[in-house]
């Protein structure tokens, strides 16, 4: 391996760990977001508003906690670290394991619109977390 492909790989991880920490932080305040939607919690922004067609309270409930392990993973990430970039993995596995569990519910209820959406925009930003959590890894 020839010194540039080194310093590509050094550049792309310490990229990637300072990335880290503010898309967990856009994923803690999705899910927390999501959290506060589902109790049937409605947001208006001018043209549009923000709402679940349903009030859920055990999605409310399962999103707020998601999106408090992120949060706290987003802090440990701040600091740094081994420690901090292991707790990240568990987070980001507990998120998953917590989505993926949410979207059967919506797909075997048959919900659809806003509520299988909200789970889409999920995986994505989880897939973000956890490609930027093994390129950090190098």
């Amino acid at each position: 391996m020839n010194g540039h492909a080194i310093q590509l790989n050094t550049a792309g991880s310490a990229l990637a760990s300072a990335t880290l920490p503010l898309v967990t932080v856009v994923n803690a305040a999705l899910y927390l977001g999501a959290a506060l939607l589902h109790p049937g919690v409605r947001v208006p922004l001018g043209f549009v508003t923000l709402a679940f067609p349903q009030p859920i309270l055990p999605a409310a409930i399962a999103e707020g906690l998601i999106g408090g392990v992120l949060a706290l993973a987003a802090g440990a990430l701040l600091v740094r670290g081994r420690a901090a970039r292991d707790w990240a993995w568990r987070a980001y596995a507990f998120a998953l394991l917590g989505t993926l569990f949410g979207l059967t519910i919506v797909l075997l209820r048959q919900l659809g619109g806003p509520d299988l959406g909200v789970h889409f925009v999920m995986l994505a930003g989880l897939a973000a977390g956890f490609a930027l959590l093994a390129a950090s890894r190098r």
